[in-house]
Order: C-alpha cells, then sequence, then structure tokens
C-alpha cells in the first residue's frame, strides 16, 4: 500500500535523485545550444523535445508525491491507489527511452552506412520495449493499485528485458564500428579509445539502473524499492544521450590536433568507408 511509510520513502527518494539529475540536464542542454550552434535543426529539435520530456517527468513524480504525502495524508484509501500522474510518468519514461534508442540506431545506421544487420535488432528492441511500456500502463490504468504491481511481472520483465538487450547492442555495435575503422595512426587511435570507452560508460549507465529496477520489482515488490531506478530511468536515458552529443567539442580538438593523420588514412584508403566513418564519428551527428 502507498501510504506505508516503507513504500513512500523509496518514491520520495527517486524524486529528490530525479531532481538532481534533471539539474544536470538543464546544464547539458544549455551547454549543448551554446557550444553547436550550428548543427542541424533536426538536431535542435530533438535536443529540445528531451529536454521537455525531462521536464515534464521532474514534474510529474513531483506532483505524485506531493499527491501521497500531502493531498492523500489522511486518507489510506486513497493512498493505495496509483496516482494519474505517476501513470503519466510511466508514460514519458517509456517514450524517452524509446525515442533516445531509435535516435542511436539512427546514428548506428549512418556509422556503418545503411547496415540493417546492426540496426534492425535495435528497432525491434525499442518497439518490444515500447510496446510492453504501453501495456504496463494500461494494466496499470485498469487496475490502479499498487499492491497489483507484484502481479505484473510479466509486461514489466519483457520491457525491461527488452531495454537492456537494446542498450548492450547499441553499445557493443558502436564498439565495433569504432574498432573497425581504427587505424592505429596519431591520434585516430586515442579518439576511437576515447570513443569506446565513452560509449561503454552511457551504455553502462542506463543497463545498470534498468537492472537494478527489474531484479527490485521481480525479488521484493512489495516495499516499493524498485520505484527508485524506475523513477531514475527517464533521466538516465536522457542524460546520457546530451552526455555523448556534448562530447563532440573535445573530440573535434583531438582530431584537429592532428589532421595529418586524417590525410594518411585519406590517402591510404581510397573506399568511402574512412574518411566517411571518420567523419560521422567527428561530427557526431544523429
Amino acid at each position: 500500500m502507498m501510504g506505508d511509510v516503507s513504500v513512500i520513502a523509496p518514491h520520495f527518494i527517486g524524486v529528490l535523485l530525479c531532481g538532481l539529475l534533471y539539474g544536470i540536464t538543464l546544464a547539458q542542454t544549455r551547454y549543448y545550444f551554446h557550444a553547436y550552434p550550428n548543427d542541424r535543426r533536426h538536431t535542435k529539435f530533438l535536443v529540445a523535445f528531451l529536454s521537455i520530456l525531462g521536464t515534464a517527468q521532474i514534474m510529474l513524480v513531483s506532483a505524485s508525491i506531493f499527491q501521497y504525502t500531502i493531498v492523500w495524508a489522511d486518507d489510506p484509501v486513497r493512498s493505495s491507489y496509483i496516482s494519474t500522474s505517476f501513470e503519466a510518468s510511466m508514460a514519458v519514461s517509456s517514450s524517452t527511452a524509446f525515442v533516445v534508442q531509435l535516435t542511436y540506431a539512427h546514428r548506428i545506421w549512418r556509422l556503418s552506412f545503411g547496415s540493417v544487420f546492426l540496426t534492425f535488432p535495435i528497432i525491434v528492441l525499442a518497439f518490444i520495449a515500447l510496446g510492453c511500456g504501453g501495456a504496463m500502463l494500461v494494466k496499470t490504468i485498469r487496475s490502479p493499485y499498487w499492491e497489483n504491481t507484484r502481479v505484473s511481472n510479466l509486461s514489466a520483465s519483457i520491457f525491461y528485458l527488452a531495454s537492456i538487450a537494446c542498450d548492450i547492442f547499441i553499445a557493443s555495435s558502436q564498439v565495433y564500428l569504432f574498432h573497425k575503422s581504427r587505424t592505429g595512426i596519431g591520434r585516430l587511435g586515442s579518439l576511437i579509445t576515447k570513443l569506446t570507452v565513452l560509449v561503454v560508460n552511457v551504455g553502462l549507465l542506463t543497463s545498470i539502473d534498468v537492472t537494478i529496477f527489474l531484479v527490485l520489482f521481480l525479488v521484493c515488490p512489495s516495499n516499493g524499492a524498485f520505484l527508485v531506478p524506475y523513477i531514475l530511468m527517464s533521466p538516465c536515458y536522457l542524460n546520457s544521450f546530451l552526455s555523448v552529443l556534448n562530447s563532440r567539442l573535445l573530440l573535434r580538438e583531438l582530431v584537429d590536433a592532428d589532421n595529418y593523420a586524417l590525410s594518411n588514412i585519406a590517402a591510404t584508403c581510397p573506399s568511402p568507408s574512412s574518411h566517411s566513418l571518420a567523419s560521422v564519428i567527428m561530427i557526431g551527428e544523429v
């Protein structure tokens, strides 16, 4: 029951941590528009749209905890319900993860020069996660009781397993493509190494959060501990994406410091893959 202090506590902790990550989101969004004024319009629109989703997420979960601790404080019957604002935050979380995953799929499609083998599984897993997330939301709306969350394991498990698999596939695909283009010449080799570390760390950030949620949801659904990683899922996806997008300036500086390496690559590898792949990595457009 949500009125139980043991369940309100993780909800409150999740909201506090979500607020912290939202502050990081605002800082990263401001930095993006300041550092990359010449990006394409669709990329700017994507960042703005995701930031709006992040704002909606923190507002909804904050409204939810306010409702439980203030509005419904003396009403244990109402406190057993899942609030409408929390249900709306579920839709925002699923949408944020879906948009970020499809964005990475598009980036991998460009990096791989249209490889269906690398891109198609990501798209399929993203749609599976979105569909199961929608099923979770519909089931919650039809039976909006916290005690019923413990029996809705199937759709939740598929949703998070698909999300984990999608994140791992995204990270491994990018690592494969980066190292496939590795030449070991000058700073380009160092650039590929830094890109690999960045991609792996970003993939771990979202995968670890989703894994913690799944474990807590399956092992101890009644105490509400799963609410903390669940509330943090959306800001984790958003901040991981922005961190990759905002890292381009540093990567460009690394490449500009050794243009001679790129000239050698263009001279020794006349095929379109080397120069084009390096350009996509440096530009980092999505």
